[in-house]
């Protein structure tokens, strides 16, 4: 008998399938990879945009907040090339008086309705740098002139003490509601509105160096031009100063006041530009004090 030789025949790939399978495959991850790094710097700059607008967002409604409880027509503007402040006198406590004494008056009492802080249940109580406030119509007449050439037009004046019933503002509980505040002078006017504020500080927010700074200082005759310093209250500021904002302020300046007309009252009206990467957000806010002289 004759045993015939079985012939197995094994089968693979050729060299020339290989070379097409891993140039397939190449071309399937480039496609992929560009397709993945697509969305990815979509999702980046979609991160990126709403970081920047959650950051200046913040950033203007905390400023606007703050400016819109000013002491009425305490807000001034100051800076040059390289830095731009905006300066204003915050509120600490405000009534109504009964009546105030004037310059030339021997009195230096004033009848006003008692002051409460209706959140602590704290009565006011004199600090060594409060100062009464009425009938503010000017910056001057908020901080009060260097060389003034009438000084008896400043209407601030320094607080002396405060006394009720009981001789203690701070205890509260007068018998008729009125306190006496005691004065260093008589004042130049009287208000129609018959509207008085106490404060004691400036803040002033300044824009330098890329970035927003919160500054806080006395009540001074001369604006201060803040060039280093204060807390940073935001970042990524791409506006262009002008070189005098109060005189010819420029299109990019962050601060511009626009004063009263027949139509409508004065107002602040901030301009910022934030950049960051390739993303830029502008945000324009006009804050009104609603606050009347």
């Amino acid at each position: 008998m004759r045993q015939g030789n079985q012939m197995k025949s094994t089968k693979g790939f050729t060299l020339v399938e290989l070379v097409l399978v891993i140039m397939i495959l190449a071309v399937v991850g480039i496609g992929i990879s560009g397709f993945v790094r697509s969305a990815m710097s979509a999702y980046l700059d979609m991160t990126e945009r709403e970081s920047l607008l959650r950051d200046g967002s913040f950033f203007i409604e905390r400023f606007s907040r703050e400016l819109a409880d000013a002491v009425p027509n305490s807000v001034r503007i100051k800076g040059n090339a390289s830095v731009h402040c905006l300066e204003f006198v915050p509120i600490n406590w405000n009534t109504y008086y009964l009546n105030i004494p004037l310059v030339n008056e021997s009195a230096t009492t004033v009848d006003l309705i008692e002051m409460h802080n209706d959140l602590q249940g704290v009565s006011y109580t004199p600090d060594a740098n409060d100062v009464a406030i009425v009938f503010p119509l000017t910056a001057d007449h908020v901080y009060g002139h260097v060389l003034p050439a009438n000084p008896d037009d400043i209407r601030q004046r320094a607080i002396l003490n405060c006394t009720d019933d009981d001789n203690n503002c701070a205890t509260g509980g007068d018998s008729d509601g009125v306190v006496q505040l005691s004065v260093s002078d008589g004042f130049y006017t009287d208000s129609p509105s018959r509207r008085l504020y106490i404060a004691d500080s400036a803040i002033s927010y300044c824009v330098r160096d890329n970035g927003v700074y919160r500054h806080t200082s006395p009540i001074n005759p001369i604006q201060t031009l803040f060039e280093s310093g204060g807390v940073l209250m935001a970042e990524g500021v791409a506006n262009l100063l002008s070189s005098n904002p109060s005189l010819t302020p420029g299109v990019q300046d962050p601060f511009r006041l626009f004063d009263n007309s027949l139509r409508r009252n004065a107002y602040t009206q901030a301009r910022f530009i934030f950049s960051r990467g390739d993303e830029q957000i502008s945000f324009l806010k006009e804050v009104h004090a609603p606050n009347v002289p």
